[in-house]
């Protein structure tokens, strides 16, 4: 059966007792089933996208406003009004560009470059010179939008997945996953990832051999880098909304919308743990640079810090009020996390133990995060655009 194209997977969290029916899916079966707000994301229609296209937060006046509890209001009184692309793009920390709904941001390798996924008709792939603002590349991702970005690690190509109209749950959607020479702006090839009609996740492994693809639903798919071959496929039960690679390579770590952040062994394929009790919407898990902890989305909008050895949960942190997008590791001490209402928080740690070190607000819904190589940038793209902060 075909399905008519949503504006993205970011939809609220399913209805209870629902993740013991998505458990129960059987991947073969998907192909015929017509209830597809239960297994693409678990739409529940008496919720409202808590977000919606106007964020959940107003921006404080120009040049900021400090407000209760110490967050940080940036921006110019509101969500500016969206364009197709921006021509130039202002680094300036706070200052909002508003190149349209960005789903995905990622820095170059050199950090030279800053690449976003955009919803919206082609051109949707957008690439800009940070030293200038110059826009240098626009490419054509998938017809309807981006939704996720990525640099090889050799910083030649760019990887983008987006969502296209009519395409099936569980058949091969063409140009769904797209490879792109920076060099030459060329296409270097489709890849034939099996997520459905949208790809929500791309990701390089740290030495460039592989990239995962996920999205609607399973597989989470494993492809050789220099010739798009598959050379694993990961079976999973529901939508998967971000895939990370463990700092090693050895592991994949993929956040699904069944409350679970799964760890896979790679290219084996084989599942090495499972953490529970993390986020249906958003899911987000992500190794710290030293491979020693985990930190995810959590249920009710908390984060979580796991011992990455042993699985078990050291710490819970509460502050977001509304569905957390991303977490993002500074360095082994530091992790940064945004949400749905537009807050930016960072997290330090203190003799391991982990509190608020700085919040922000950007104004509107913030759905893509990145941090600069120097560690000394954060990109988050949302409903507004792109903001830079500084961590």
């Amino acid at each position: 059966m075909t399905q008519k194209p949503l504006a993205k997977s970011r939809f609220p969290r399913r209805a209870p007792g629902l993740s013991t029916l998505l458990a129960g899916l059987a991947l073969s079966g998907w192909a015929g089933g017509c209830n597809v707000d239960l297994i693409i994301g678990a739409f529940d229609k008496n919720h409202p996208h808590p977000g919606g296209n106007t964020g959940g937060t107003t921006a404080g006046g120009a040049g900021g406003v400090t407000g209760a509890g110490g967050t940080t209001a940036i921006g110019s009184g509101g969500a500016p009004a969206p364009q197709a692309t921006c021509a130039s793009l202002s680094t300036v920390v706070g200052q909002a560009n508003p190149c349209g709904r960005i789903y995905g941001v990622a820095y170059s390798p050199d950090g030279q470059l800053l690449a976003a996924a955009r919803q919206g008709e082609s051109p949707n792939v957008h690439v800009w010179r940070l030293s200038d603002g110059a826009l240098v590349h626009s490419f054509d991702g998938t017809p309807e939008g981006s939704y996720s970005i990525a640099f090889s690690p050799d910083g030649k190509q760019l990887a983008s997945g987006g969502v296209v109209s009519g395409g099936q749950l569980t058949a091969v959607t063409p140009d769904i996953v797209k490879v792109w020479d920076l060099a030459t702006g060329g296409l270097v090839r489709t890849v034939p990832a099996t997520c459905g009609f949208y790809a929500d996740s791309v990701a390089y492994s740290h030495d460039g051999t592989l990239l995962a693809t996920a999205g609607a639903v399973g597989p989470v798919e494993l492809w050789r880098a220099n010739d798009g071959t598959r050379v694993a496929a990961i079976p999973y039960p529901t939508s998967v909304h971000n895939v990370h690679f463990s700092p090693d390579d050895s592991q994949l770590i993929v956040g699904g919308v069944d409350e679970k952040v799964t760890i896979w062994n790679v290219p084996a394929a084989t599942l090495a743990a499972t953490l529970a009790g993390t986020a249906g919407e958003m899911a987000d898990g992500a190794f710290s640079p030293n491979g020693q902890r985990i930190a995810t989305t959590g249920v009710g909008n908390v984060i979580k810090i796991w011992n990455a050895a042993s699985g078990t949960l050291l710490q819970s942190l509460s502050g977001h009020n509304q569905y957390v997008s991303h977490v993002v590791w500074i360095d082994d001490a530091h992790v940064v996390t945004d949400d749905w209402g537009g807050t930016v928080i960072s997290w330090a740690a203190n003799a391991g133990t982990f509190a608020q070190s700085n919040t922000w607000s950007i104004g509107a819904q913030a759905l893509g995060m990145a941090i600069s190589p120097d560690r000394a940038r954060l990109a988050i793209g949302g409903d507004n655009g792109i903001t830079f902060l500084s961590p």
